[in-house]
């Protein structure tokens, strides 16, 4: 069951809202998210659309409005990394996975590269170091 009352609980389209806003590499106006999430997402949202979206990201906390002027621009309060790790942790709990079954189940579906296992196995080598400490 999703908990609507929790923190984290965004919708599909907060969430490529924030998407957008994680992705800028300065804080956005209005127009701007409304061009980035239509571009990067094939939608045909129109300002105001996107402006009530916008208002309940700042209600849920997950960004900062400031204003200049007549504009106002959106800095992102939540970081990425945090609202991924929460929602993996949901995840995994919902299914009571290991974190083994996890990854089998997640490399089934989307496969990897030579690189990316490497990069695995040497994290888990990583790991297996500081756990001899």
């Amino acid at each position: 069951m999703i908990d609507r009352t929790n923190k984290y609980y965004l919708t599909t389209a907060e969430m490529l809202v924030m998407r957008a806003i994680w992705l800028a590499d300065h804080d956005l106006v209005l127009n701007e998210v409304v061009r980035d999430c239509n571009a990067a997402y094939g939608k045909d949202w129109k300002p105001q659309t996107v402006s009530t979206y916008l208002s309940h990201l700042v209600q849920k906390q997950f960004l900062r409005m400031d204003r200049n002027g007549k504009i106002y621009s959106y800095h992102p309060i939540v970081k990425a990394q945090d609202y991924m790790k929460y929602n993996v942790q949901n995840f995994v709990e919902f299914w009571g996975l290991s974190p083994a079954e996890m990854m089998k189940n997640y490399l089934q579906i989307r496969g990897s590269t030579k690189e990316e296992r490497d990069e695995v196995r040497a994290y888990i080598a990583k790991l297996e170091e500081e756990n001899k400490k």
